[in-house]
């Protein structure tokens, strides 16, 4: 708490938090901040009693003088103290309970696909590769995601959000003709 920051430091906008939250995504976002300003770890350890308040303010300032060395001590002890309020990760197992719903459109499913992957804390791209492809209906991108595997989940993902967008952009196409021509009558070609 010695250390004197410089005058001329500018702190980034932080979230606060009350401790009820999840600690690593308050640490994370902080500690980003922070390393982009590239300021020393005392400034850090300074700068972290703003980003709290309420409850976690008062953790904050009750530590002991002198009981914190670091920023990484500090973090551990944030961490430590709001361990309970720590998000748990889903395990990868999760992924085989994911699939496409009957009527389901490939644009809603892909949206619902990428929350429930990112539940997951780490995936490898054949392994995500692989349960991606098992989790679509049977269909044309199935097929073609079976028959031509792309090397990696990244290229099925771009695959799948084409065919997505081509399935809506054809939907509104189907509607659009089914509204008949301007003056409400069909002409032969459309009937």
């Amino acid at each position: 708490m010695s250390y004197k920051v410089p005058g001329d430091l500018k702190f980034p906008d932080q979230a606060t938090s009350d401790g009820s939250g999840d600690p690593r995504e308050h640490l994370l976002s902080y500690q980003a901040k922070m390393q982009v300003l590239g300021v020393r770890d005392p400034v850090m350890c300074r700068a972290f009693l703003p980003t709290l308040k309420g409850s976690a303010q008062r953790w904050s300032v009750a530590l002991p003088p002198g009981s914190i060395h670091n920023f990484e001590e500090l973090a551990n002890r944030f961490m430590s103290h709001y361990a309970a309020n720590i998000k748990l990760q889903k395990d990868l197992t999760h992924l085989g309970d994911v699939h496409q719903e009957e009527g389901e459109s490939l644009k809603t499913y892909l949206a619902r696909w990428q929350k429930e992957i990112q539940s997951i804390e780490e995936v490898e791209d054949q392994t995500a590769l692989t349960f991606f492809i098992e989790s679509l209906r049977s269909g044309q991108l199935y097929r073609d995601l079976r028959d031509n595997r792309p090397t990696t989940y990244a290229e099925a993902i771009h695959m799948a959000n084409k065919r997505a967008n081509t399935e809506q952009a054809m939907k509104h196409k189907r509607q659009r003709e089914a509204g008949g021509s301007a003056n409400g009558k069909r002409t032969r070609a459309e009937a």
